[in-house]
């Protein structure tokens, strides 16, 4: 074969068309928009995930420290639909609320929600000054058994709505109030929990000593994403 003709059967191989999807949410958020991706496989989309600034949900620029994880679980026509599955702070807001002569308490739980996944909640509480330990092992105690039953009555959906509303976290600083003074109560991560934790029995709370877990806490990044990247 000549290279003229050679030229001529590769000039005939042509990629992939592509298209743009757009990404929407669940009902949880509106079933707004998250974004959009050029892709040439939609099925290469599903079980990606994205991050969207929280204030783009609410629409309330006070909601602008945290962000709401999304998984693509399904294509309809050029739609692309994603479920909620996960909830952060930044690790820079999370750097803003600790003061001078205050507690900073970390903790990590796992629990089992109404629907029967494993989520794993990293908290921190912030306390108005400076607490004696047997306080700040009472403050640990109540926020273990609070969020317990909290997950315990509800989905995943619904607990990442109540955060997003900030219902538990209101709910969950008042009943620690009664305790001691507290500047805040919050929910710094929220997630699935891994294979290897959720096989551990969860029905009981698991936490850990904050200086193993605060370590890890300014290292988290906080980058947004509203489109997956382009597929090869």
């Amino acid at each position: 074969m000549s290279k003229d003709q050679s030229k001529k059967g590769l000039g005939r191989v042509s990629a992939a068309r592509k298209v743009w999807y757009r990404i929407v949410g669940p009902k949880l958020v509106g079933q707004m928009e998250l974004g959009e991706t050029y892709l040439a496989s939609p099925e290469a989309a599903l079980g990606r995930s994205l991050k969207v600034n929280l204030k783009e949900v609410t629409g309330n620029v006070k909601d602008q420290n945290a962000y709401v994880k999304f998984t693509i679980t399904e294509l309809e026509g050029t739609t692309l639909k994603a479920s909620a599955s996960g909830y952060e702070l930044t690790a820079t807001h999370v750097k803003r609320m600790v003061r001078k002569n205050t507690n900073r308490l970390d903790d990590y739980f796992v629990f089992r929600t109404k629907d029967g996944k494993n989520v794993v909640l990293k908290t921190l509480v912030i306390t108005q000054s400076k607490a004696q330990r047997s306080v700040q092992t009472q403050l640990r105690q109540k926020m273990k058994a609070f969020l317990a039953e909290e997950v315990k009555n509800s989905t995943f959906e619904a607990l990442v709505g109540n955060l997003i509303d900030r219902k538990v976290q209101t709910g969950l600083k008042k009943v620690l109030y009664k305790i001691y003074p507290v500047n805040e109560a919050a929910v710094r991560v929220l997630e699935f929990a891994k294979e290897s934790v959720a096989e551990v029995p969860v029905e009981e709370a698991r936490s850990v000593p904050a200086e193993e877990e605060s370590a890890k806490n300014m290292e988290e990044s906080s980058g947004e994403e509203t489109a997956l990247p382009e597929a090869a």
